[in-house]
């Protein structure tokens, strides 16, 4: 029987834009442990709002909607897909 997972983002979630691009990244669960820990319990009041907000602005009635929108599975080309995110990670490589 195969393992139904979710997938999570563990870090780096700092504010609404990181939830965002999370979900649409297709993840499940966006975790902000050290975002909650810096600002405290009540900056997910803050994240919420701005959430709520952002979805309003680009007509996402949910989070379910938004889900993976971004992700490989969602593009019609996934190779067109992965060599632009490739190009991009090359482009933006520095040498030191």
């Amino acid at each position: 029987m195969p393992v139904r997972a979710c997938t999570a983002l563990t870090g780096g979630v700092h504010s609404a834009t990181d939830v965002v691009k999370a979900m649409m990244a297709g993840a499940k669960i966006a975790m902000m442990t050290s975002a909650l820990l810096k600002r405290g319990i009540s900056y997910l009041d803050t994240i919420s709002t701005e959430l709520l907000i952002w979805m309003g602005e680009h007509e996402y009635d949910s989070i379910k909607q938004m889900q993976g929108t971004m992700s490989r599975s969602a593009v019609p080309q996934p190779g067109a897909f992965e060599r632009a995110n490739y190009m991009k990670v090359l482009s933006s490589y520095a040498m030191r």
